[in-house]
């Protein structure tokens, strides 16, 4: 369940005020997703996505996808793309939330992946990291080798049953650091590129930042 933040027709009401879109007239959350908040925009003639992120969220580096998403669609890359509201931004607050708004993109996602469909994904993400090399945009990966230690610390192994499993993350963790290549090259990714984030329609490729 990912819908954490109720809205209701006076927020709607605030979203067509601040955004130069088609009126909203129907909103409806969605279900899948585990971190952020999302509904599903209606106007007349298109379909919107609203996301207000919650607490897992760093609120400083929201900004830097929202640029990213930005220049990945002017780059021909498909993903969402974030709209700006009246004022120029990307940004707007609801129920005291950090929110946003980007593109519907059509296309359902795949619970089995072929051959033919990781190969293709993969030369998306390629045409990604080759175009991203002319971005002016970069952000440390807060998931790197030197943010994992504190992330396996965190974690509270309560049964029994997984004492040796403790054990074995932890020496595999020193090892994984020890060995860890210290010229890899640098560049922008996707670092949640799992099968929930990409669409399929009419064998084009579509995946979320997000």
């Amino acid at each position: 369940m990912a819908v954490y933040t109720k809205i209701y027709n006076q927020d709607i009401s605030y979203i067509n005020k601040k955004f130069e879109i088609d009126r909203i007239i129907n909103f409806k959350g969605i279900k899948q997703g585990i971190e952020n908040t999302n509904y599903l925009l209606k106007s007349k003639n298109k379909k919107f996505i609203l996301t207000i992120f919650e607490k897992r969220v760093v609120k400083k580096e929201i900004p830097f996808f929202m640029k990213l998403m930005d220049q990945l669609n002017n780059a021909n890359i498909n993903c969402p793309k974030p709209l700006k509201n009246k004022d120029g931004n990307y940004l707007i607050r609801i129920k005291n939330k950090t929110a946003c708004i980007v593109s519907f993109l059509n296309g359902k996602d795949k619970k089995i992946l072929n051959l033919k469909n990781c190969y293709d994904i993969g030369k998306v993400i390629a045409k990604m990291h080759q175009s991203t090399k002319n971005f002016k945009i970069n952000r440390k990966n807060s998931m790197g080798v030197k943010n994992l230690y504190p992330l396996l610390s965190s974690i509270k192994f309560k049964s029994k049953n997984f004492v040796n499993i403790e054990k074995f993350l932890k020496t595999n963790f020193k090892d994984i650091k020890r060995k860890w290549p210290k010229k890899l090259p640098h560049g922008i990714i996707h670092g949640d590129l799992f099968i929930d984030n990409i669409f399929f329609k009419n064998c084009k490729y579509k995946f979320f930042i997000f």
